[in-house]
């Protein structure tokens, strides 16, 4: 995994400096480069000449726009010089987007990375949505973190779990993971038994078999799930085994442009404790 993507976001709250800190730490300790796609926000202001002449919404949201050039500029800067500190190769282009269309711009140019960084803020931020876009349409996995309540590590990875229930999504997940795998000392594979009907107990030994052809050494922690969400027992199995990273599929499908996620998925999205690797 040598090519990977941070989303910069720009409008209305620009990415928090140690965001871009975090991500530039976790490209180094793959050995990867980084690019930074930074979307200045395009405003279309529909032809009314009263909403014009009395609230002037073109000067608006030309103002607004040169807001998000500015914090695109300013975000680009700030991670070519952590690039040069640690030793990254860094860069960074500004794109144009419209301010309902940043998602789609973000999916397709994550198709061409091995990796998509988002860092996301509250669950009333746009990061949201944009998050939602490129895990169900780039193609290409999607990494979301919180710089405070789910900071990407700083150095190698000591632990990542991987949610599996041996479904195609999951299988997805581990396959484009495999290269963050093999820089953990530590890999565990989570199974919660009885949340649905397929996941049941061993359901992971061939997991296991299989990551042991790719050198990678991996324990089996199967709990039970029968009497809670599977929100909650994803939080109880984080607070007992401290993961550094979760590897996950991504389940949802888009109706009428709004998602509909599975529980974990949305529970992950809503109330992320750690950094979530979600494929698709």
């Amino acid at each position: 995994m040598r090519d990977i993507m941070l989303h910069i976001d720009t409008y209305a709250e620009p990415i928090l400096p140690r965001a871009i800190e975090q991500s530039v730490g976790f490209a180094k300790s793959l050995d990867a480069e980084l690019t930074g796609v930074a979307a200045h926000i395009d405003i279309s202001v529909p032809d009314n000449w009263l909403a014009e002449r009395l609230l002037h919404i073109n000067e608006m949201a030309s103002v607004e726009e040169s807001k998000s050039l500015a914090a695109a500029r300013g975000s680009l800067e700030l991670l070519e010089t952590y690039g040069r500190t640690a030793g990254v190769k860094c860069e960074g282009h500004v794109v144009r987007a419209g301010l309902h269309s940043i998602g789609s711009c973000v999916a397709r140019h994550a198709r061409t990375r091995d990796l998509c960084l988002i860092s996301l803020g509250d669950r009333m931020d746009s990061q949201r949505s944009v998050a939602e876009e490129v895990i169900f349409g780039s193609g290409r996995p999607t990494l979301i973190y919180h710089p405070d309540r789910a900071p990407l590590p700083k150095d190698r990875l000591k632990r990542v779990a991987i949610a599996w229930d041996g479904g195609r999504c999951a299988a997805r997940a581990v396959c484009d993971a495999i290269p963050v795998l093999k820089k953990s000392e530590s890999v565990r594979v989570l199974t919660v038994v009885g949340e649905k009907a397929s996941a049941t107990s061993g359901l992971a030994s061939e997991l296991v078999r299989h990551l042991l052809t790719h050198g990678i050494n991996a324990q089996v922690d199967e709990i039970e799930g029968r009497r809670r969400s599977i929100g909650a027992s994803l939080d109880a199995y984080i607070g007992e085994s401290a993961p550094q990273l979760i590897v996950m599929g991504a389940y949802g499908s888009s109706r009428l442009k709004e998602f509909v996620l599975g529980g974990a998925t949305e529970h992950v999205l809503n109330r992320l404790a750690i950094p979530a690797f979600l494929s698709h």
